[in-house]
């Protein structure tokens, strides 16, 4: 079940022209910065994506903007620019890019026409957009495909939350750990005991042997995993996996906050772990990713490497904290894909029958790039019945004479989804 070699790097690299880099330019949106990170009039941030140097900024009439780093002029950083009421103005000799299309409006150093002259200068225009905490941007050519309006992007602030953190492993590795649901009982088990108690959530450990249901969708597909739990009801929690990067996470009680779990590429051996947890029903209060002092950097990753097993804790591992990593579930992750190393040799793998959503995500990334090499548009990047903003993902107890299904006739969250449109 493993996979070739020339299947892994299709999957995983985006760097230099890689196929898959190039249509997650051209078909996506793809998340830049959470917003909270950009001041008005404030610093440029430089963000990387898919192994090319980006400037994202907020001008000083609030809009945002998305740049090439280096100046179309001689190369200078435009992380160093000044930010201006209403675009960037490079420090090297003056040039000012508006924010609204990132048009060169002024050449002060040049001698001749200086409107003309900056009307012949064609430097990249990217669109951004800001929606549910976070800044994205397209960097295709053409027609901007559907903007993906999840059903946290609806939400007032004391809804949601977004936080992120550069992670140095490849961006499937996320991916693919979001949407394996039986890592959670082992990995997360001491963290999943700490703040469960007598809830919903305890029952992600009773049984570490799920069964899977898989459905399609135009977006991907989602999947329960249904446990049977001791007293004989099941238990079900039914995730979603939207292309190319969404895990839509189940509250783990009813009618609690939510996750987003989004892996963006930054480079082949990077990426940008985000983290948008919400609530539907009510404002979050303090939860496990509210206390972040950093938008840019939390969760922690751990706090060693290589050299001393990443800093795990081993004195925790005898008092009874399983992983060794409690600084938060997150950095279990990190310290996994760490210890996988920058880029994961698939080739090499084992798979068992609850690795089945791991590869279908890989399954169906590859169609999708495989698709785009052939000179197709990929089914699940612009597919007309695509609707973004009733994607949900739900979970809970029911009797065993019953399906997972009939979990939904118990929640109005569709009802409430409708009625943001």
């Amino acid at each position: 079940m493993a996979i070739s070699k020339e299947d892994n790097d299709l999957l995983t690299c985006t760097d230099n022209g890689a196929p898959l880099g190039e249509m997650l330019r051209q078909h996506y949106w793809i998340p830049v910065v959470p917003s909270a990170a950009l001041e008005a009039g404030g610093a440029p941030l430089r963000t990387k994506l898919m192994g090319i140097q980006y400037v994202t900024y907020r001008a000083g009439n609030g809009t945002v903007g998305i740049v090439d780093e280096m100046c179309p002029h001689r190369g200078a950083s435009m992380a160093l620019a000044m930010n201006e009421h209403d675009g960037l103005r490079c420090i090297f000799h003056g040039w000012k890019f508006s924010v609204d299309g990132n048009r060169l409006v002024e050449a002060p150093n040049h001698g001749g026409d200086e409107k003309e002259f900056c009307k012949s200068i064609k430097s990249p225009r990217y669109q951004a957009r800001e929606a549910g905490g976070m800044v994205w941007g397209w960097f295709g050519q053409g027609e901007a495909p559907v903007f993906p309006d999840f059903p946290f992007t609806y939400l007032p602030e004391s809804h949601r939350f977004v936080t992120s953190v550069l992670v140095p492993s490849n961006w499937v590795q996320g991916v693919e750990a979001t949407m394996d649901t039986t890592h959670a009982g082992a990995l997360h088990q001491s963290f999943v005991a700490l703040v469960s108690g007598n809830n919903e959530r305890a029952n992600l450990s009773k049984s570490s042997k799920p069964k899977f249901e898989f459905e399609d969708s135009p977006y991907g597909f989602r999947y329960a995993a249904v446990r049977t739990l001791p007293d004989g009801n099941q238990y079900a929690r039914v995730n979603n996996f939207v292309m190319p990067w969404y895990g839509i996470i189940t509250a783990p009680e009813q009618y609690g906050p939510s996750t987003v779990f989004l892996s963006v590429p930054v480079d082949d051996n990077t990426h940008r772990a985000w983290f948008v947890h919400f609530n539907l029903h009510a404002p979050l209060g303090i939860t496990q990713f509210t206390i972040s002092p950093d938008v840019m950097n939390f969760p922690p990753l751990p706090p060693g490497d290589e050299n001393n097993n990443w800093g795990q804790n081993r004195s925790v591992m005898k008092r009874g904290y399983f992983s060794g990593f409690p600084q938060h579930f997150a950095t279990e992750d990190f310290a996994i894909f760490l210890s996988q190393g920058p880029r994961l040799d698939r080739t090499k793998e084992n798979l068992c029958s609850s690795d089945m959503a791991v590869v279908r995500v890989r399954q169906q990334i590859l169609k999708s790039v495989k698709e785009f090499m052939a000179g197709k548009e990929p089914r699940l990047a612009r597919n007309p019945d695509l609707q973004y903003k009733n994607i949900v993902s739900f979970g809970g107890v029911f009797p065993q004479d019953k399906n997972w299904q009939s979990l939904l006739d118990d929640r109005s969250l569709l009802g409430i989804l409708a009625s943001q449109s």
